[in-house]
């Protein structure tokens, strides 16, 4: 009887520690549920553009077409007329490299072709001085300048642009010097009057190294 007694008495004290211990124990709240924000993707800088600059129009290797074809071929075979007609028309085509030569001489970049064209200029003035001179004196008329054609000549080469501009340049002086030296080779050979015709041969030889130096200078100064 005092075993029972004793068991109910252990049976009793077990059940109220466990009632002390059930009012102890807190239940834990809700947790706060950590949300997990999201990665952004930073896109990448984008590379800048490249700059690229700009390409040159490749220049004209051609000289403007109104250069023409030059005295050489309006000379006659007749003696007898060729020095007035070889004043006249070197009187004219004299007066178109004078002007492209003044033009290009406040144009061009570079100093060596504002020099020799300074120095073309110099001896076609004073070259026309004379054939002035010697065609009012067979022809008893004056020699007129070709100022449509000179005109020609520079309209063609204002639209050329500034980065072109001596090249194309170079190439015309020396086409129109081509051409005088043409025209100069037929007047030392046939030229009656003597001043007139050792002119000719003069310029003629002048108007090749004038050629050679343009031609020189183009080919050390591509485009």
């Amino acid at each position: 009887m005092r075993y029972v007694k004793w068991t109910l008495v252990m049976a009793i004290l077990v059940l109220a520690a466990s009632a002390v211990y059930a009012e102890c124990v807190v239940c834990p709240g809700p947790q706060p549920v950590k949300v997990a924000c999201p990665t952004v993707c930073v896109a990448p800088c984008p590379d800048p553009c490249p700059q690229v600059c700009p390409q040159p129009c490749p220049c004209p290797e051609a000289v403007p077409a109104a250069v023409g074809a030059g005295p050489a071929a309006l000379l006659p075979c007749d003696a007898c007329e060729f020095d007035p007609v070889f004043a006249r028309n070197m009187y004219a085509h004299n007066s178109v490299i004078i002007a492209v030569t003044e033009y290009g001489m406040t144009r061009a970049s570079d100093a060596n072709l504002r020099d020799i064209s300074s120095e073309i200029r110099g001896y076609m003035v004073s070259a026309n001085s004379k054939l002035q001179s010697w065609y009012g004196a067979i022809a008893c008329d004056v020699a007129s300048p070709d100022c449509l054609k000179a005109q020609a000549v520079i309209d063609q080469l204002a639209s050329t642009p500034a980065n072109c501009f001596d090249a194309v340049y170079a190439r015309t002086l020396a086409e129109l010097l081509r051409q005088s030296n043409s025209a100069d080779l037929v007047g030392g050979r046939m030229a009656l009057t003597p001043a007139m015709r050792q002119q000719a041969q003069f310029l003629s030889r002048k108007s090749a190294d004038w050629v050679f130096r343009l031609d020189r200078w183009v080919a050390q100064n591509p485009s």
